[in-house]
């Protein structure tokens, strides 16, 4: 799976217990297991034998997790989060360039309302 450039991402935007893991295992290695088991419980033991998640994430990240979180079942946050503001980006970017809403409501199937709020949410960051 080819990884998008997450470096656009806002941290402080997604949710708390993204952060949370974004903080225990990085940026990337959250992504990938937002990717593998988002939107559903996921046990982490407290042994790394014990467990697929050396199948999606390195060594390191894989031990960082279990110290943290050995014996709990995670709820993993899907990767919508990640997805729907590299999207939003895109859209400020278009939009920014000249992109009608109309335009980029039906390139991203989107209504022209939610187009609104996306172009102005730029705003409202600046």
């Amino acid at each position: 799976m080819e990884l998008p450039d997450l470096t656009s991402i806002d941290i402080g935007q997604l949710p708390h217990s993204l952060q949370a893991l974004i903080e225990c295992i990085g940026l990337e290695n959250a992504y990938q297991l937002t990717c593998a088991y988002g939107g559903r419980p996921k046990y982490i033991p407290k042994h790394r034998a014990r467990t697929k998640l050396a199948d999606v994430l390195p060594a390191d990240a894989l031990d960082a997790l279990i110290k943290r979180f050995a014996g709990v079942a995670l709820e993993i946050p899907k990767a919508d989060h990640f997805l729907r503001q590299l999207r939003n980006l895109q859209i400020q970017k278009e939009s920014a360039e000249g992109s009608s809403r109309s335009l980029l409501a039906n390139k991203y199937g989107l209504s022209l309302r939610q187009i609104g709020n996306i172009r102005r949410q730029e705003h409202d960051g600046r």
